[in-house]
């Protein structure tokens, strides 16, 4: 039981970063969502900043040992993401794609209201 509880928490881990990554197109719906993304944005920053320890990263690994398996070292990423799924090395890359990826969604979300042009450019 423990043991599946540990996939939800990391299944629950995987969607937090994805939301992370693209919520702030949740944006074009309403700009409500933009202050959430923004505070799950600045938690995700300080956690590898100051690496810090992810409380979904703690939840899962205590889930683990109360199902009497071993957890993993380090942190969610390098354990299911660098290494694994991207090689080891591509961090900084991936940390960087990251907050482009960020970035780019608040300039598609916030240039219409900044003055941005949208649709078809006219003569």
């Amino acid at each position: 039981m423990w043991i599946v509880a540990s996939y939800a928490v990391i299944v629950l881990h995987a969607l937090y970063l994805c939301y992370q990554t693209c919520g702030a197109l949740l944006g074009l719906r309403s700009r409500r969502w933009l202050v959430p993304h923004l505070m799950a944005v600045t938690w995700g920053v300080l956690i590898v900043v100051l690496q810090g320890r992810c409380p979904l990263t703690v939840l899962e690994k205590h889930l683990i040992a109360t199902s009497g398996e071993t957890p993993y070292t380090g942190s969610f990423l390098d354990h299911y993401v660098f290494g694994t799924l991207l090689p080891d090395g591509s961090q900084a890359w991936v940390y960087g794609a990251h907050l482009a990826v960020i970035v780019l969604t608040y300039v598609v979300v916030l240039a219409p209201a900044l003055g941005g042009r949208t649709g078809a450019v006219r003569p």
